[in-house]
């Protein structure tokens, strides 16, 4: 049994009051529970009401409000706070990933001149990533500035706009470590600003993304509309 328009608009009020505000999860959780209602009614013969109180009931422990990451003051309900710690570990395991590929490859590499080399192209490397992501940021701030959408991508990506220039520091400092200890730490370091700089334009770009799914699905549902 299919859900009118009204009941999916029922759900989503619901959802915005239980906290969850942003669009991508939004809609992913609304999908869920629709479809969990409908198949109520559809097997036990219930009413819309009935179904929906029930369905809510199950979801209820997902909606309790939970404390953000790296925050003391902003709270979201658990299924977001789920979303982004999936976010955060598939980050922390490409990044670890990524700095151990680079060390063992440094530690490959025997002649002291060589692994300065190493290092200096290492930078330059990732000097034009800077570069480019820094681009690439100011695109997708300006293109999600103009977005009326929101996504739990565009949370993350407007969060760490302004920290992408701390990094300034090591991208333009010429300097090149000359000992061991510097250089093995030096290396790791690197791997993590190359993630850091990925994971970025990675989430700017899923806002870009999402935003115009989102923009066709309302347009599909507005023509629906019309046309019923």
């Amino acid at each position: 049994m299919k859900l009118t328009a009204e009941q999916i608009e029922c759900i989503n009020q619901t959802l915005v009051i239980k906290g969850v505000k942003f669009d991508d999860l939004k809609m992913e959780v609304l999908d869920h529970i629709a479809s969990q209602i409908e198949y109520e009614m559809a097997t036990t013969q219930k009413t819309f009401p009935e179904a929906y109180n029930q369905v809510f009931e199950r979801w209820n422990a997902e909606f309790e409000p939970t404390r953000a990451f790296f925050s003391l003051r902003t709270y979201y309900p658990k299924l977001a706070r789920s979303k982004f710690g999936n976010q955060i570990k598939l980050e922390i395991f490409t990044t670890f990933t990524i700095a151990a590929v680079l060390f063992c490859s440094f530690q490959l590499v025997s002649d002291s001149n060589t692994k300065l080399q190493f290092i200096f192209w290492i930078k330059k490397v990732f000097f034009y990533a800077y570069i480019g992501t820094i681009l690439s940021m100011f695109i997708f701030k300006f293109l999600n500035v103009k977005s009326k959408v929101s996504s739990t991508y565009k949370h993350s990506f407007d969060a760490r706009f302004p920290s992408i220039f701390i990094w300034l520091t090591l991208i333009f400092n010429d300097n090149i470590p000359q000992d061991t200890t510097n250089q093995n730490l030096f290396i790791p370091s690197m791997g993590c600003l190359f993630m850091y700089l990925l994971s970025t334009v990675y989430l700017g770009f899923k806002h870009y993304q999402f935003q115009k799914k989102f923009s066709l699905q309302y347009l599909f549902t507005t023509d629906s509309e019309i046309v019923t």
